[in-house]
């Protein structure tokens, strides 16, 4: 699953293990041995805002993987670091991760595969 873009707010739930919303739920019942990414995107301030850096500890700790935001000019107006990486960079970043895995084959995907 890759939850893109995500909001500093929903890191914070995420990494509070609150599931006050169709996305936190899934999170919370997340089977932490399948793939979860993140891609957040938040104003510069929040980005480096020292909560924003425990919230990303505590969900490193779950196993999920962040795709790290870009500096550019922000939707804010503003000129910094903590906009979503470009898709085709999530897109690329999911796609090796997934290489690298061996494929279960009790998965789901893998029955899938097989019909």
């Amino acid at each position: 699953m890759v939850i893109a873009p995500l909001s500093a707010n929903t890191l914070a739930k995420i990494a509070g293990g609150l599931c006050d919303n169709l996305l936190t739920c899934i999170v919370r019942a997340w089977d932490y041995s399948k793939p979860l990414f993140v891609a957040p995107a938040m104003n510069t301030f929040m980005w480096n805002n020292p909560f924003t850096t425990r919230h990303l500890e505590t969900i490193n700790l779950l196993g999920i993987s962040l795709v790290p935001p870009i500096t550019k000019r922000l939707a804010c107006g503003d000129y910094g670091n903590g906009a979503m990486a470009e898709p085709s960079v999530i897109d690329s970043t999911v796609r090796l991760a997934c290489k690298r895995q061996p494929l279960n084959t009790n998965s789901s995907l893998h029955a899938y595969i097989g019909r």
